[in-house]
């Protein structure tokens, strides 16, 4: 709280901005559809595994997905959205089009739609990929490490702070 009885917003550390868990704003019932469409189009079923829209839980990590990516959300949306009215034999070949001619929307569009399809569980366990974990290195590897002399010249070097908050 400031002098004054107001709030201040909390510090930011610029080496790890906050993590966004939900989109900019809600999608509109036409805007999803038209997202779930584009992500059919992109990943069909192919033998086990389903189509985009068919993925356990795919709404919620395409809602994840477009909340790591506010920066392109309307990008994402607004392309979804011109080929909503693309008959559906004729959108691979407007995607491929966007592709060539419009990378600012085609690359954040196919991007977020293909990470969250592997962001589902159900996916990721199709394809075997455990996901993100910690693997520390032993303790006799760090010990070796720092024998090597890796250091050296970061200690010869003394000590340097320099605050991302200008302080």
């Amino acid at each position: 709280m400031t002098s004054d009885g107001h709030r201040q917003a909390p510090r930011q550390r610029l080496s790890v901005p906050p993590r966004n868990t939900q989109p900019p704003r809600a999608l509109t019932d036409t805007e999803l559809a038209a997202l779930l469409r584009v992500a059919d189009c992109l990943i069909p079923a192919s033998g086990p595994n389903p189509k985009a829209s068919d993925a356990e839980q795919y709404i919620a990590y395409l809602e994840l997905a477009l909340a790591a990516r506010t920066d392109v959300f309307e990008a994402v949306v607004g392309g979804a959205r011109k080929l909503s009215d693309v008959p559906d034999d004729e959108l691979w070949d407007a995607l491929k089009t966007m592709s060539a001619e419009d990378k600012f929307t085609f690359d954040p569009l196919s991007s977020v739609l293909a990470g969250a399809y592997f962001m589902t569980p159900q996916v990721m366990k199709l394809i075997g990929y455990p996901g993100q974990h910690r693997d520390p290195a032993p303790l006799e590897l760090a010990a070796d490490e720092i024998g090597s002399g890796i250091l050296d010249p970061v200690l010869e070097r003394g000590h340097i702070y320099v605050s991302a908050a200008g302080e």
